[in-house]
């Protein structure tokens, strides 16, 4: 069983203050992130959970499924750079994977565009800050999809105005 890194934060939130602070990540910046990243499936199955219509519903469920496809290609990144095997938590072993209790919204989505525009934003950094070029690579794709995300959360605020 994979264990969190002994520094990790306690909470969601200090989780992801940390992880924007990175430029340079270290394994266990890498660790943490593959948990804030599979907890994104549960957070937007959450989120899917309380739209108001189907297609917003999807949406965000693509987005989580995307969430989780980011921390199996961080799990990559760690074997790629150390050898270790990392794979992603399930649910029920993450700490940061619990019910938030929101709903979506306009604030919500509005907040997610820009959250997952800045994700793109870190990964570049990151990817500019490592050396291996096959683990660059793939946080650059993580990158591309997190603008996806955006698009996406876009979309849904679209669709709440129709």
């Amino acid at each position: 069983m994979n264990r969190l890194p002994a520094n990790a934060p306690d909470n969601t939130g200090a989780a992801f203050a940390h992880i924007n602070a990175v430029t340079a990540p270290t394994i266990d910046d890498l660790k943490l992130m593959v948990y804030l990243e599979a907890s994104g499936l549960t957070a937007y199955e959450e989120l899917a959970a309380s739209a108001p219509n189907a297609a917003i519903a999807e949406l965000l469920r693509a987005n989580g499924r995307e969430e989780m496809a980011h921390a199996h290609r961080l799990s990559k990144v760690i074997k790629q750079l150390t050898g270790e095997d990392f794979p992603p938590p399930d649910a029920a072993e993450n700490p940061y994977a619990g019910p938030s209790g929101r709903g979506v919204d306009r604030a919500m989505l509005e907040f997610l565009v820009q959250a997952e525009n800045n994700g793109n934003d870190l990964y570049e950094t990151w990817a500019l800050n490592t050396a291996d070029a096959t683990a660059a690579a793939l946080l650059r794709q993580n990158g591309k999809e997190e603008i996806r995300h955006g698009e996406r959360a876009a979309e849904a605020i679209a669709l709440l105005d129709a």
